[in-house]
């Protein structure tokens, strides 16, 4: 029987006699494998994953390194794009059932199939596992997309409420502080107490005009001037706008930034809100001091996007040039029934501290606009981590060395 398409295959079995039958089976018919290669390992059969790319793995559950179904887990989740088909002893039919649960396309039974079997069988378990993968991806961007409408309705209807109520604020709070500040200059003689009160008068309304201001940007993110930027630039200016809050607080920061990063189309005074949003985040979570670390590199996406998953991929694509800007703290971190809240608007951990909670849902948006990505997680060493995804237009250079410089600002 012939079939559309060679396959590329990996056999993974420890007895020799086993994996010569089934070389021998799949090199009868010269149409049918185009890739063979076998293994009798599993740390051979990862390697070989490493250096070829397969479209299925004839696996043995039981081998000299890896038993039962702690194997085809090691394997699947480490390549889980390849198809497997397991290759099972005689009588273990029920084995064969259970390895489907377990991320198996298909099951053989040793001694129990010929050529024309085993080659189907192969054949079948790829287009399974292409059928699998599109239903996943399919159900994955349902759900993004599900939750994206969510959002932007959400967003939508805050962004109308918070536009209406921050102008009907803004005007009085400026009456009120021309008022105050005509009223403080008609005493020729105030006491101590007077001006204190007019100045945490003017304080509050300086406080509340900055929430407005908040509430402004948060609705008004449609109109951006893109220009093509270096991060590296766009960040020292974000760095030297807060520099006071460093020395103020004994923080000291831990610059790691390539050189020479290929440049991207942004809007950089939007980005600048977004860099320093996050520094000064990160600046709040180490009351006591300590270090802030910010990092800014480029690389390539990999083909299964596993080194960065928290890309979609109908944003992101594999073999995708981007621009990745880190900013990290040593606080206590985000409590874990917090941590998926943070970009809704007006949740905030610092309520008491007059926080308002519109920051990071502010630089979600801008992110969204540059179709770009933001997200933060809890380090395992304590702390949090905040990253920026950019999108690069074309790549420009090879990889560059790392610079770091260490600005003790207590």
């Amino acid at each position: 029987m012939k079939y559309k398409q060679s396959l590329k295959v990996l056999v993974v079995e420890d007895n020799l006699i086993d994996r010569r039958i089934l070389e021998s089976m799949l090199l009868e018919s010269s149409d049918s494998t185009s890739l063979l290669k076998s293994s009798d390992s599993l740390a051979g059969a990862l390697q070989l994953l490493s250096q070829y790319t397969f479209d299925i793995v004839i696996l043995d559950l039981n081998l000299p390194d890896s038993r039962g179904e702690e194997t085809l887990l090691k394997l699947t989740k480490k390549y889980p794009s390849v198809a497997v088909v397991i290759n099972t002893g005689a009588y273990e039919d029920e084995v064969g059932l259970e390895t489907l649960s377990f991320g198996a396309q298909d099951f053989l039974v040793k001694g129990k199939y010929n050529s024309y079997i085993l080659n189907k069988a192969l054949h079948y378990a790829v287009e399974r596992k292409r059928v699998e993968s599109e239903l996943v991806n399919a159900y994955r961007k349902l759900k993004d997309a599900q939750t994206q409408l969510v959002q932007t309705e959400k967003m939508k209807v805050v962004g109308g409420l918070a536009s209406g109520v921050a102008h009907e604020v803004k005007n009085p709070l400026a009456t009120i502080l021309y008022g105050i500040t005509y009223l403080s200059k008609s005493f020729s003689e105030m006491d101590a107490n007077v001006d204190s009160v007019i100045e945490n008068m003017k304080q509050a309304i300086n406080r509340a005009n900055d929430i407005v201001t908040d509430l402004l940007n948060f609705a008004s993110l449609a109109s951006l001037e893109k220009k093509k930027e270096n991060l590296s630039v766009v960040i020292e200016k974000s760095l030297s706008l807060v520099r006071h809050e460093f020395s103020r607080n004994h923080i000291s920061v831990i610059k790691k930034i390539e050189k020479a990063l290929p440049e991207i189309m942004v809007d950089k005074n939007r980005i600048e809100q977004v860099i320093i949003n996050l520094i000064l985040n990160a600046v709040h979570a180490m009351p006591e001091g300590g270090d802030l670390t910010i990092g800014a590199y480029s690389r390539t996406l990999s083909e299964d996007l596993e080194d960065m998953p928290q890309l979609r991929r109908d944003e992101f694509k594999p073999g995708e040039n981007i621009v990745i800007l880190t900013v990290e703290d040593g606080g206590c971190g985000i409590p874990a029934d917090k941590i998926s809240q943070i970009f809704d608007p007006f949740f905030t951990t610092r309520r008491s501290d007059g926080g308002v909670g519109l920051g990071l849902s502010v630089s979600k948006n801008i992110m969204d606009i540059h179709d770009g990505c933001i997200f933060v997680e809890n380090k395992r060493d304590g702390g949090v981590r905040a990253t920026l995804i950019f999108k690069v237009e074309s790549a420009k250079g090879g990889v560059s060395n790392e610079q770091e410089e260490n600005l003790n600002c207590r």
